[in-house]
């Protein structure tokens, strides 16, 4: 199995503060889902979206992968990752982080190359960014057996795994969309393309 490649966006979530599906949300023309994808595409070639819907990411240009721990919340959604990947580390991030800062990602890469842990995630101001990250296909049986047991958070399978946390001053590529009001940040990206 190759080391990288994959990674994967995780459209779950009941988006109740935003008011409507986050996956759904469009920068212009063009789902936001596909505008991360289309960046993620400058490093990795194996884009999926997790999701509990394959009906609602049959309209997007990556393939819907189905979730398989329902209503597990994101742990489940990287259980799934894991699971679908075709390579040994996947690059995991949401539906609602539209701010992809891919040198970030290519410091993370070569975190794996010198150290081999079994995850490296993201850390801003003191908080764990599980959703800016990379996991190893072999923590898989350990998101499983959290979840089986009930365990819904991410930090119960990194306290018993060997994780590298990388500090980032940067924290708007942590930004996520919540709420109707946090959506004309979108300009920024509509911004960029333009340059």
């Amino acid at each position: 199995m190759r080391k990288f490649g994959t990674a994967v966006i995780l459209c779950g979530g009941k988006s109740s503060r935003m008011g409507f599906d986050k996956s759904l949300i469009k920068v212009g023309d063009s789902y936001l889902i596909d505008v991360i994808g289309g960046k993620l595409e400058q490093i990795f070639d194996n884009i999926l979206l997790v999701t509990n819907d394959l009906e609602k990411t049959s309209c997007m240009k990556y393939r819907g992968v189905l979730d398989l721990m329902p209503g597990m919340g994101p742990a489940g959604g990287i259980y799934t990752a894991l699971k679908a990947s075709d390579s040994e580390y996947v690059y995991v991030t949401a539906c609602d982080m539209p701010f992809t800062d891919l040198g970030h990602i290519r410091e993370m890469i070569g975190i794996i190359e010198e150290e081999a842990p079994e995850a490296v995630i993201s850390r801003s101001s003191g908080f764990l960014e599980p959703l800016n990250a990379f996991y190893s296909v072999g923590m898989a049986a350990a998101f499983e057996e959290e979840l089986r047991g009930g365990k819904l958070r991410i930090s119960d399978v990194l306290d018993r795994s060997r994780v590298h946390y990388v500090d980032c001053a940067d924290e708007e590529m942590f930004a996520n969309l919540n709420y109707q009001t946090d959506l004309p940040a979108l300009g920024k990206i509509r911004t960029e393309e333009k340059n």
